[in-house]
């Protein structure tokens, strides 16, 4: 769907990465309304996108290295977290998505 590979996280980090981490802000987006710049989501991951083209890059995250963790592409948008499990930002930034549709 979107150019680009899937990476896993290199060796010495603990997979599945699971728990809380910051989000930051890297591209304005619809997504992001009433979201502040490193708000917390949880993951629970062992891969990250690594796009071809760096500017679907919105949001970016750091575990050990900076990876993506939102991509937006026209209307495609792709989070690596769970938006589900992620509180009162998962919701708003559903709640966001819902609004655009």
């Amino acid at each position: 769907i979107l150019p680009g590979r899937v990476r896993r996280f290199p060796q010495g980090l603990k997979v599945p990465h699971m728990g809380w981490n910051k989000v930051r802000i890297r591209r304005g987006h619809f997504l992001f309304e009433g979201i502040p710049d490193g708000a917390y989501f949880y993951f629970a991951h062992s891969f990250f996108p690594a796009p071809s083209d760096p500017s679907m890059v919105a949001g970016e995250t750091e575990y050990g290295i900076p990876f993506p963790s939102v991509i937006v592409k026209e209307n495609v948008m792709g989070v690596q977290f769970h938006p589900e499990k992620s509180g009162e930002m998962g919701v708003r930034m559903l709640w966001n998505f819902l609004r655009s549709r």
